[in-house]
């Protein structure tokens, strides 16, 4: 069973403070600590301040820490005064892949973890985040219309970017490429053109595989050049040894025959195979939705540059403050049936969990478990090597409690009892406790009362002063019939949560 090392699962806490604000901060660290004025969450960090991620990052082209990247993704990168970005309301998701396998990892796992640092987890990786792309009607009433690959969600409004791409990316899916021996070309041959880029013999002009030599030139090492300035660097050579030389690497070629065909099928040229292409799959690999549905990192490879800072744009906005995609995950976790809870207070950070938590019977268990269950319970947030030196057979015994759903574990490496608000990290600490009620101002008569009176009636009083019920915790979560009443509830929730909930 592959279950989850919780040392890779500790979703601690992400920096994502700009480096002039940490500057100005008077922070040199790369850790962000808030000030009594500062409004902002300080629970981005664990209580070793530092953040370690759910998985492998693959950042949007941008780190925040160090300035804007190749893909310039902050807003504060210099965009041409044309390019404006595209109108069109987008909506941003957990792509189906990734949250399939946060579900089964959440699942496998007995450990609590931050809603919002999965959030973080999938906006971190492009190939994670699922965009749903509507674009708005224009001033005439049109709405812009795209043509996008089925096989990568590629999508541009030109249908030829489309077909090009489709060339490119996915001729491979259907032919597989061959080198066979051929006879060297016989004729005579007075000159040679030669790549004045690279120095490859690319063959006589008058040759018929000339021009599709030239143009797979082009597609493999200079994808980024017209075919007319590649021709301007072309030379022609009139050497003897350099035609010869031709001639004796011409003894390969490479061909394309279709997959699955045979050893008997015809080889087909490059071109000979395109064209194939063009009039046996194109058709299908290509449609014209209206709404768009793609990657973020097929969005921000599309050739459209105006999709692109669209997209820039609402990734940006939702990393400041991911209210979509918490929103999703936690439609999609109530669908499995997975369990909520926050902790420290009601407005404390959220959890998901894959099992129920139940509050531990203390009374019908045996004493070592009940033991560690105590000692979590007086001494939460405590490590697991510290609740392992309490007995020989405590880490047993914790192990247990935690995968029964007895203690809760978070991903920090910390654990805490089971209430209705389970302790988490150094915040709770930092609580001031609330004032007991101030006793009476004993007067003369009372002050000068012997000790064995003052004694006996607060016996009394203790004894008609009826013991105050224990608190029934709350239920961990509430479970959802299905993807719809999830949706509903999530909605209902929206409305009574503040900003600050979500952007702690």
């Amino acid at each position: 069973m592959d279950i989850i090392d919780t040392a890779t699962l500790d979703l601690g806490s992400f920096d994502f403070t700009p480096e002039w604000a940490r500057k100005a901060a008077g922070v040199s660290s790369g850790r962000w600590t808030p000030d009594k004025d500062d409004k902002r969450p300080a629970n981005r960090q664990d209580s070793q301040g530092q953040r370690k991620p759910f998985g492998e990052r693959k950042s949007f082209g941008d780190d925040r820490r160090k300035g804007p990247g190749r893909n310039g993704f902050q807003r504060t990168q210099m965009r041409p005064d044309p390019v404006r970005p595209l109108d069109a309301e987008i909506k941003i998701l957990p792509e189906t892949k990734a949250l399939g396998t946060i579900m089964r990892k959440l699942m496998l796992s007995p450990q609590a973890f931050k809603l919002k640092e999965l959030a973080y987890f999938l906006l971190d990786n492009p190939a994670t985040v699922l965009l749903k792309i509507t674009p708005r009607e224009t001033a005439g009433g049109e709405k812009p219309r795209f043509h996008q690959c089925k096989a990568c969600s590629f999508a541009s409004p030109n249908r030829d970017d489309v077909v090009a791409h489709a060339l490119a990316a996915h001729l491979g899916d259907y032919y597989e490429t061959k080198e066979i021996e051929v006879e060297p070309p016989k004729g005579n041959f007075n000159c040679v053109a030669k790549c004045g880029l690279s120095g490859v013999l690319l063959g006589p002009p008058n040759v018929h595989e000339f021009n599709s030599v030239v143009r797979e030139m082009i597609r493999t090492r200079y994808p980024n050049m017209s075919e007319a300035d590649y021709r301007a660097k072309i030379e022609m050579v009139r050497d003897p040894e350099a035609v010869e030389e031709w001639r004796k690497g011409a003894t390969k070629k490479t061909v394309l025959v279709p997959k699955g065909a045979g050893e008997d099928a015809p080889t087909l040229t490059r071109e000979q195979a395109e064209a194939e292409f063009r009039r046996t799959f194109l058709d299908n690999l290509i449609t014209e939705p209206k709404v768009l549905m793609m990657t973020a990192e097929a969005a921000l490879a599309s050739p459209l540059k105006p999709l692109v800072y669209a997209v820039k744009d609402a990734l940006q906005a939702e990393r400041r403050a991911p209210y979509s995609m918490i929103f999703a995950l936690r439609g999609a976790f109530r669908h499995r049936k997975m369990f909520f809870f926050r902790a420290n207070d009601p407005r404390g950070p959220e959890f998901v969990i894959g099992h129920e938590l139940k509050e531990f019977d203390a009374a019908h268990a045996i004493p070592e478990l009940a033991q560690v269950a105590a000692f979590v319970a007086e001494n939460p947030c405590r490590s697991q090597q510290e609740i392992a030196a309490i007995s020989p057979d405590a880490a047993r015994h914790l192990a247990w409690l935690v995968s029964t759903g007895h203690i809760v574990s978070f991903t920090n490496g910390v654990f805490s009892a089971v209430e209705k608000y389970p302790k988490y990290g150094p915040q709770w600490r930092n609580k001031k406790p609330r004032p007991a009620a101030e006793a009476a101002v004993p007067t003369n008569d009372e002050a000068a009362a012997p000790a064995e009176t003052k004694s006996a009636a607060s016996a009394a009083n203790k004894a008609e002063t009826p013991a105050p019920a224990p608190e029934t915790p709350a239920p961990a979560s509430v479970e959802t019939p299905n993807a719809e009443a999830a949706v509903q509830e999530n909605k209902e929730e929206s409305k009574d949560e503040s900003a600050p909930k979500l952007a702690e």
